[in-house]
Parts: structure tokens; C-alpha cells; sequence
């Protein structure tokens, strides 16, 4: 395996690997507990669909995250483990730690994760204004991954604490992520981030993209800065 692609079966027409029958039962058997959870995963409306739609565009990241055998990666605000859990079933040489600040939604991760026999995944509750400052965490991983978190200038101050020189911070956007990138260019400056390429997402969810930025050497001691900050006062942008 190497540049992310998955363990398996060849990729398709689209570039998106085909899972092997293993994983797809995987899959399928995620898809079925996020349908049935009783946290509310995903809206109501569309829990006959979490396979096509949901997992589907989580699918799509793997050829494009440009991950490698034996890297360390975090899923910010896993919420439900998406795309956290689609990821480490399909890219099984990554280490993925999902985080989320809602302990219940981690305590179940965990559980579908062991049902799943995913020994290479670690849920960790807490919020990410705390944990990117905590030694085990600080600048440890190869990249961070996030779905439907917080507008960009948000979202790069929680995961940039996380990230070592050199890595990889990506986040799926929606057809507004060009206006969300110029309104977070005080924030990228003061977090030493660099654009560096924007890729269309295969998805029937909605019309989505994966920007991926670079970390220009270490994360900056100040941030992220204490709770709350973040969204609150997002920088370069107004108060909320």
C-alpha cells in the first residue's frame, strides 16, 4: 500500500479503491450500526442510504489523502467514526485516532471498532483546544483529517497543534471551501500553513472537497488558544 491507497482490491475508473470482500463486509456492518445507533449519528432522512452516501464519499478520500504505511493520523470531531473507521478498514498500514469532545460518541467508536477488529484504531474523547497541548498528542502525527467540524479559519487553529513539520492538515468542504480559505488566511499565516491543493470528492451526499495544506515547520507554542477561543474569536475573522 502507499499514497493511500487501500489494502486490496484495484481502484476504479473514478480513482477510488475497490474494497476487498472483507471490507465491504466491514463496511456494509458500519453502515448498519450508524443506521441503528441510538445517538443519532447521522439525520434521520438518510439512514437507509449511509452506504451509498456517507461512507461512499469517505471512500473517495483514500486516493486522496496521500497517506503511507506506518504514518499516524487523527480524525478530528469523529462524530460517528466517519470517515475515522471507513478509513483505517480500508488504509490498515495507518494508525487512526479519532477524537471527539462528546465521550459517548467515542465510548461507541470504540465499541465498533473492536466489533470490527480494528486494532489500529484509538478513540480519544476531549476537545482539541486541550489535547493538541498534551505531550502524547503535541506535534505527533503525520496528518488530521476532518468532516463537517468548523469553518476553515476554526478548524485549522484545532487540528494545527497536532501536526508535525511536514504534515498534512485536510479538511472536507462543501462549494463555499474558496471563501472559507480567503477568510482564513490570518489564520493559516500565524499557524505557518500552506495551501496546497484543492481535489473534487466522488460523492451522492453532497458536492464536497478535500483541501490539504502543508505544515511549514513546528506548531506555533500558542495555539490552539484555550476552550472555546477558536470559534468564538476565529483568527483574522469577527467575533461570534
Amino acid at each position: 500500500m502507499g499514497g493511500g491507497r487501500a489494502e486490496g482490491g484495484p481502484a476504479g475508473d473514478d480513482g477510488v479503491p475497490e474494497p476487498t470482500p472483507a471490507q465491504a463486509a466491514a463496511l456494509d456492518r458500519l453502515a448498519v450500526q450508524l443506521a441503528a445507533s441510538p445517538h443519532n449519528l447521522v439525520a434521520r432522512g438518510e439512514r437507509a442510504t449511509v452506504r451509498e452516501r456517507h461512507i461512499a464519499e469517505c471512500l473517495a478520500l483514500v486516493p486522496l489523502l496521500g497517506t503511507e504505511p506506518g504514518q499516524a493520523w487523527v480524525d478530528l470531531g469523529t462524530g460517528g467514526g466517519l470517515p475515522g473507521l471507513v478509513l483505517a478498514i480500508m488504509v490498515p498500514a495507518v494508525e487512526w485516532t479519532l477524537i471527539d469532545a462528546t465521550r459517548k460518541k467515542v465510548a461507541w467508536v470504540r465499541t465498533v471498532a473492536e466489533d470490527l477488529g480494528l486494532d489500529n484504531v484509538t478513540g480519544v474523547a476531549g476537545r482539541a483546544e486541550t489535547l493538541a497541548h498534551e505531550p502524547q498528542f503535541r506535534e505527533r502525527f503525520d496528518g488530521v483529517v476532518s468532516r463537517a467540524v468548523a469553518e476553515m479559519a476554526t478548524l485549522v487553529e484545532l487540528s494545527r497543534g497536532f501536526v508535525r513539520p511536514g504534515g498534512t492538515v485536510a479538511a472536507i468542504k462543501g462549494p463555499r471551501w474558496a471563501d472559507e480559505v480567503e477568510r482564513a488566511q490570518t489564520a493559516l499565516g500565524a499557524l505557518r500553513l500552506e495551501v496546497v491543493h484543492t481535489a473534487v470528492i466522488a460523492s451522492l451526499n453532497r458536492p464536497s472537497w478535500l483541501v490539504t495544506m502543508r505544515a511549514m515547520g513546528p506548531a506555533p507554542s500558542a495555539y490552539p488558544r484555550r476552550e472555546g477561543r477558536p470559534r468564538s474569536h476565529p483568527l483574522g475573522g469577527t467575533r461570534r
